[in-house]
């Protein structure tokens, strides 16, 4: 025994020196029962289970590792416990409910009570526990349906009192859960449990006094009162899945032990390296000074990826699963080790993964107190902040697939050249495919560790024609045309990554690739493998367009306002180039504004990426504008403004394109670039819906070519806008101040599908003197709508004569100077 023995809980009282178990005083009440103790009490009792299920010839029994203690004096059997209290006590409370389940309760008592009908397993922290354990074990009990607990509590020998005792409220927690996982077998689980000759279950029983130990090391060795963490019962659960692992493991070796196991290789290095790894990151994600949070959203992001591997051909699976293991934006899930296990994701090749891992970010130490680089550019892929990322689950769907095609090449021992080049094209995928469901995740994730697994080079496999799912087909042809220049010479490679590594285009650089025309010869080709000559003329297409595109946006990335909208609106001179979005509903591209998938689907980076014909076309009016003979990249403003000034003189543009053109207000009232248009009605929208206030395009363009010479609107003193905000009213201008023998009158504008309805109201103007009346029908203008007035509708002047906005321009002027000598002021 001075050594360890090998014992089942049955088998311990075989020992002549073994009567009684003691709980001494010292120790913590019963813990593994605790409400708050679920995980832990799952995970343990499931192992057992399993254990005793488990009828296999080849089975070995569950070990549950060292039970010491030391025997009390003048007590030399009664073995007082210093660590094993939990389990103990468990199998204590199995062993009891198995015999009353399966009709042994009279050997069981034979075996684990006295025969002064007193328990065999007794706590000296309260005389109310022991008092329970005799009670349980000595009275009668037979199973119902109901729980078990409540039946106990509502049997005759059960004292109320007991209930405030923390250790029995323990055990009745303990003995509802056993109830819940054991209660339908029809096996006779007994006879396993207390099998001494084929043990299901067994533990290390050892005896310190023989080591001649103080009392004092005992108290220190026991911790007493300090739960362990969640992290350490995961770590303490998880050594336990790797022991269970058969060979063969990759070569690992230690300084001790040059052909390690697995397991031998886990348990040493997450003690010493790996933790030397976490510590200078232990308050990342908390402020607890460990780094038991921060390692544990490693794991579980490493335990992600191979439920994804595992689980590639399943979709229903991962579509099915997909909340257990994403939460919200992709942050991962907290779940518990038992609910892993049931989602099968603790297997052998997880672990070969995760030691990869760990041993890829750990080696060769620490550096300043952080990761050992690979890299000495970080623009594709920061190590330092991605890895804080994943230690404070902070990564997004592109950090988490960064981060796995960072580490999975690493494997791979690749040359600094193919690794900067492998993440080169990860980052473009990445950056320039929309990844917001867990679903696209996966796609993007699938595609990177095929990609990963070719045996050449990465441009060598996109030159190759390499199939690729998963990004956005644009960007991944695009990738596939710069595989082949970049293969061609040094010129092409400054160049490209001269334009990739531009702010804006961050590795999106189709839109040149299409200007240049390298995009049609590829298309036709499905290579770049043309001569000298033309080489040396799509090198300087593609560095005209490339300087000219950089230009631009380095002009207006952060604000198209800051320039008066000047791209927007030379573009727009050449074609209609707005996004769609749905019944009508287009977008100018010219807000930053990230709402409503702005960035995402209406945005100048999405129509800069070729693709559909529609995209082209729209694409095609940028390249006018950059082929304009006006225009200089080094004079980018001065430049576009020339160029919207011609198209302003233009008889061949619409007139609400003119409009838009010539008057920048009109692109700065639409906050988020959206408008409505048909063929009855063009909506300026001051947000993305008409429930925000909205203008009238043709009527507010009105407003402004009035307001340039307000002295033309006299008598009448002011000139505003009336916005609406829903689609039953309508948008309109108007003019107020004149009055006419004391009267108030005033002019409303409203637009209709193919006219201006110029409107001049006022009280019952009917009958208004005849000499308002006079001027009104010299211009035109007819009695019309209805006479309300116990609603406040009343009848009103109209004319809708006027087609253009010069037309409704010149009328209203013309009709205030006739009006100017009826005023009264």
């Amino acid at each position: 025994m001075s050594k360890g023995k090998s014992l089942t809980l049955y088998g311990l009282f075989d020992i002549d020196t073994v009567e009684t178990i003691e709980i001494p005083i010292l120790q913590r009440d019963y813990a593994q029962g605790r409400k708050e103790e679920s995980e832990v009490r799952t995970l343990f009792l499931n192992s057992l289970s399993q254990a005793l299920y488990n009828n296999a010839e080849s089975r070995l029994p569950l070990d549950l590792d060292f039970v010491y203690g030391n025997f009390e004096e003048g007590q030399s059997k009664a073995f007082s416990v210093l660590d094993g209290q939990q389990r103990l006590t468990t199998l204590y409370l199995l062993h009891w409910y198995l015999a009353v389940q399966h009709d042994h309760i009279e050997e069981f008592r034979s075996r684990f009570v006295t025969d002064e009908h007193r328990s065999r397993l007794t706590y000296k922290t309260r005389p109310s526990t022991t008092e329970f354990f005799d009670a349980l074990t000595s009275k009668d009990f037979v199973l119902s349906n109901t729980v078990i607990s409540d039946q106990i509590k509502n049997s005759q020998w059960f004292y109320l009192s007991w209930q405030q005792d923390p250790t029995v409220q323990a055990c009745l927690n303990m003995l509802d859960a056993v109830q819940t996982l054991f209660s339908g077998s029809d096996i006779d689980l007994y006879d396993r449990i207390t099998n001494t000759s084929n043990p299901y279950i067994t533990f290390q029983f050892l005896d310190l006094h023989s080591f001649g130990l103080s009392d004092e090391l005992y108290i220190k060795m026991n911790a007493r009162g300090k739960p362990l963490t969640i992290f350490e019962n995961f770590k303490a659960k998880l050594e336990q899945k790797i022991k269970s692992f058969e060979e063969p493991w990759p070569a690992y070796s230690l300084p001790f032990n040059k052909n390690a196991s697995g397991y031998d290789y886990f348990i040493h290095k997450v003690d010493t390296d790996w933790a030397d790894l976490f510590w200078p990151y232990r308050n990342v994600c908390s402020n607890d000074n460990t780094f038991d949070d921060e390692l544990m959203n490693f794991i579980r992001l490493v335990i992600a990826y191979q439920y994804l591997i595992d689980h590639r051909d399943s979709p229903i699976d991962l579509h099915v699963n997909s909340g257990e293991l994403f939460g919200r934006n992709g942050r991962l899930e907290a779940l518990t080790l038992s609910k892993y296990e049931v989602l099968d994701c603790l297997n052998k090749e997880f672990i070969v993964r995760l030691i990869s891992f760990l041993d890829l970010i750990s080696r060769d130490g620490l550096i300043d107190n952080q990761i050992h680089s690979y890299l000495e550019n970080d623009y594709h892929y920061s190590e330092y902040k991605t890895f804080k990322n994943v230690l404070k689950n902070d990564a997004s769907y592109d950090d988490k697939l960064r981060f796995y095609a960072f580490y999975n090449y690493v494997s791979k021992s690749p040359s600094d050249t193919e690794l900067n080049e492998w993440l080169r094209v990860v980052f473009n995928l990445t950056e320039n495919t929309i990844t917001n469901t867990s679903d696209e995740f996966y796609k993007a994730f699938f595609a990177i560790d095929k990609l990963c697994q070719s045996d050449k080079p990465i441009l060598e496999s996109l030159a190759a024609d390499i199939e690729i799912s998963g990004f956005a087909g644009a960007q991944i042809v695009e990738e596939k045309i710069k595989a082949h220049l970049l293969l061609r010479s040094q010129e092409w490679r400054d160049l490209i990554m001269n334009a990739e590594q531009h702010s804006f285009l961050k590795g999106q650089i189709g839109c040149i690739l299409n200007f240049s025309k390298i995009l049609s010869f590829y298309r036709e080709h499905e290579h770049c493998n043309w001569d000298a000559e033309e080489d040396n003329e799509y090198l300087a297409s593609f560095k005209r367009y490339s300087d000219a595109i950089q230009g631009v946006f380095d002009e207006i990335e952060n604000s198209s306002a800051s320039i008066d909208y000047l791209w927007e609106r030379a573009v727009l001179s050449k074609g209609e180039y707005f996004t769609n979005n749905k019944r009508g509903k287009y977008n100018m591209l010219s807000s930053r504004d990230t709402r409503n998938n702005i960035p995402r689907d209406h945005s100048w980076k999405r129509l800069l990426r070729f693709g559909t014909a529609s995209i082209e076309q729209k694409q095609s009016y940028i390249k006018v504008v950059l082929d304009d003979p006006l225009f200089n990249s080094n004079e980018v403003q001065t430049s576009l403004s020339a160029i919207c000034s011609n198209a302003i003189e233009s008889e061949e543009i619409e007139p609400w394109r003119k409009a838009l053109i010539q008057h920048k207000e009109l692109m700065a009232y639409c906050q988020q670039g959206f408008i409505e248009k048909n063929n009855s009605e063009f909506v300026l929208l001051g947000q993305s819906q008409r429930n925000h206030p909205h203008v009238e395009l043709y009527t507010k363009t009105l407003e402004l070519e009035l307001s340039l010479d307000e002295t033309l609107l006299t008598p009448f003193s002011s000139l505003w806008y009336v916005p609406v905000k829903s689609r039953e009213e309508s948008a309109h201008l108007k003019l107020s101040g004149f009055v006419h023998h004391g009267e108030r009158y005033y002019i409303e504008i409203h637009k209709t599908a193919g006219c201006f309805d110029i409107r001049v109201i006022g009280g019952e103007i009917e009958n208004a003197p005849d000499t308002l009346v006079s001027v009104l029908e010299s211009e035109g203008f007819e009695l019309s709508g209805l006479a309300l007035p116990s609603l406040g509708i009343y009848k009103y002047f109209s004319d809708k004569n006027q087609k253009s906005i010069n037309d409704a321009k010149s009328k209203i002027q013309k009709l205030c100077a006739s009006l100017k000598d009826l005023s009264d002021e």
